[in-house]
């Protein structure tokens, strides 16, 4: 696998043209996009702290936290359905820790199960709305492995760009 190495200068620029895209998105409409995406206002509010977050690199002030909430955003924009899928996982394992006594015993396994089976399901759909092949084969092992090695691919590409973006220690230089 060849790997391209990037040099301080290069990944200097990147973050500066990466903060020029994100310039032009105000806070507010960032703030407004979360809102309509259904965050409770109190989400949306403590995420707002992280749209402020900025950091000094080669001289000029980088919207660190804008361009992180952005790549969510875009990741969530390009993955919808996969997105709501890990959603109502999570809601299920909450709903399940309401249950008296049992509650803290069912959160976990139904956080496991919904989210994986909400995620895999959305993950299915979105590949459907984009009118993409899905694995239609009757071994059910094959299929969901494979759905999960997608879904992981595509988590793990949001990571890895959020990491390089945010925690690259030569476009975090003179912090």
């Amino acid at each position: 696998m060849n790997v391209a190495v990037m040099t301080k200068t290069q990944a200097d620029l990147d973050l500066i043209l990466l903060n020029a895209e994100v310039g032009s998105v105000a806070s507010s409409d960032l703030y407004i996009w979360l809102r309509e995406s259904g965050l409770p206002s109190e989400v949306a509010i403590r995420l707002k702290s992280l749209i402020d977050t900025t950091k000094k690199v080669a001289d000029q002030v980088i919207n660190i936290g804008k361009i992180i909430l952005i790549k969510i955003i875009e990741f969530v924009k390009e993955h919808p359905n996969l997105a709501t899928g890990i959603a109502v996982g999570v809601a299920l394992g909450v709903i399940a820790s309401m249950v008296p006594f049992l509650g803290s015993i069912l959160s976990p396994i139904a956080i496991a199960l919904g989210v994986s089976v909400g995620a895999i399901v959305g993950h299915r759909m979105d590949k459907t709305d984009k009118e993409n092949a899905v694995n239609t084969d009757l071994n059910l092992t094959t299929t969901v492995t494979q759905d999960i090695i997608e879904i992981a691919r595509y988590f793990f590409e949001l990571l890895i760009d959020i990491f390089n973006t945010a925690f690259d220690e030569s476009k975090l230089k003179g912090i």
